[in-house]
């Protein structure tokens, strides 16, 4: 079930917008996801942000309600602004190009919609590298919204998001680092925000996406930083409330980081922590002052942990 119910009076006008970037391996699979809606769209706006492969082309064969807008490369941020600007209807739904819809997608948030309402989000499910979904249901929306949740939780995806066209807020332009999660904190500072509890926006796990990048988390908190330093009307404990569960998202993924034996990451974030001139989290201190062993030492563990869980196995058969 939804969040809440009542269909609205009349069939919204979305206009879906598809950046893409050298994405012609999965952007055919979110056009079709995006063609196959119970609720049709009224526009799919792909902004090919300068592509050398074949993405525009396989974009323009499936022909209209597609559109295809060319620019030089600039970013998905500046990707999404231009088809902001570019779409004819009254919501925008956004959909990357490596990420898929489930068909009753739009009709559940459109189910949402209201004069009070002016964005509706969907849990998640994720899929390719890795399997599993996101459920925020049973957070309540005073604490999912909040601006220390949003930074650390991070209850959105950007494949996940409805929003009114009309809204005054653009991703920023200035950073290719973090422009979802500062639009995301632009949206819980000034909107009235509804949830779909059902997993119909999919999010694809992949080699090449963003959040493979082992120094991600530090590159996106330096972005975070420069636009609290520039929100004049947040409090300043706010402020410090954002920063601070950032800080404690990422003592909390370098604790997985050297699980998963990924090194690149663990030390790419022990380092920006100890090196953090501010106040840490709780979560921080542990990472910082545990010893760490030279990766031979983890893989011999780890070789040994196996053959022991596979004797267990043997002997329990």
């Amino acid at each position: 079930m939804a969040e809440t119910s009542g269909p609205p009076r009349e069939s919204p006008r979305i206009s879906v917008i598809i950046p893409v970037f050298n994405g012609e391996r999965f952007l055919g699979e979110a056009i079709e996801s995006a063609l196959s809606q119970t609720l049709p769209p009224y526009e799919i706006l792909v902004i090919d942000d300068g592509s050398t492969d074949g993405s525009a082309q396989l974009a323009e064969s499936f022909g209209p309600p597609v559109r295809v807008i060319r620019q030089e490369n600039r970013g998905e941020a500046a990707a999404r602004n231009r088809g902001i600007d570019a779409a004819q209807g009254d919501w925008i739904a956004f959909l990357d190009c490596d990420d898929v819809w489930k068909p009753e997608k739009l009709a559940l948030q459109a189910a949402l919609l209201s004069p009070a309402v002016n964005c509706v989000h969907t849990n998640f499910f994720y899929f390719g590298a890795s399997q599993g979904t996101v459920d925020v249901s049973d957070v309540p929306p005073a604490t999912r919204y909040s601006l220390g949740y949003v930074a650390r939780r991070n209850p959105f995806r950007i494949s996940s998001l409805l929003v009114r066209r009309d809204l005054d807020i653009r991703f920023p332009e200035w950073t290719q680092d973090g422009e979802d999660l500062i639009y995301f904190l632009e949206l819980a500072r000034k909107c009235e925000i509804r949830l779909v509890r059902e997993f119909v926006t999919g999010y694809r796990v992949h080699a090449k996406g963003q959040s493979s990048r082992p120094d991600m988390l530090v590159r996106r908190f330096h972005a975070l930083q420069q636009f609290l330093e520039g929100v004049a009307d947040l409090p300043v404990a706010e402020k410090d409330l954002v920063q601070r569960e950032y800080l404690a998202l990422m003592a909390e993924q370098a604790t997985l980081a050297k699980y998963r034996r990924n090194w690149q990451e663990y030390w790419a974030l022990r380092r920006f922590l100890a090196s953090w001139k501010g106040p840490l989290p709780a979560e921080a201190k542990p990472v910082l002052r545990e010893f760490i062993f030279p990766p031979l030492v983890y893989r011999v563990k780890d070789w040994f942990d196996a053959l022991t869980r596979c004797d267990a196995d043997s002997g329990s058969g």
